[in-house]
């Protein structure tokens, strides 16, 4: 099952206790075709962009649900169908990234200086046939 999110217009028109029947009945289509419910969160009522239907208002309501995504066209046609709903979109949420355990870096290894010891000894030696030239 995946994780979904249904934001959904009501006709304006209707009094709240119908907006609360859609409500349910959204629910239990998605219940009925194996979904769970997760969260709802009615809106109220909004302006909209264009009118839909001869509506200038719509009441928005957006859920959360998990849902098998085969099941995904048969909740729109029922949408569709359903005359109180003006407009309907159904998304696919993301989904949640398990953070993976990331090794620690490994510990900075000192290396002394072997080679500046060896050209020391030997600069000495160098600059003294120098000299002697």
């Amino acid at each position: 099952m995946r994780d979904y999110e249904i934001l959904y217009i009501v006709r304006a028109d209707l009094d709240d206790d119908k907006v609360q029947d859609i409500i349910k009945r959204v629910n239990t289509l998605i219940e009925r075709a194996g979904g769970s419910l997760e969260r709802t969160n009615v809106w109220g009522k909004r302006k909209l962009a264009y009118e839909v239907k001869h509506q200038k208002e719509g009441s928005y309501v957006l859920q959360d649900f998990q849902f098998e995504p085969s099941r995904v066209p048969e909740l729109e046609a029922a949408l569709k169908i359903t005359e109180e709903v003006l407009r309907h979109l159904i998304v696919r949420k993301p989904e949640k990234v398990v953070p993976t355990p990331v090794a620690p870096p490994p510990a900075e290894v000192v290396l002394e200086p072997i080679a500046m010891e060896s050209e020391t000894v030997a600069e000495p030696a160098a600059l003294g046939n120098r000299e002697e030239s």
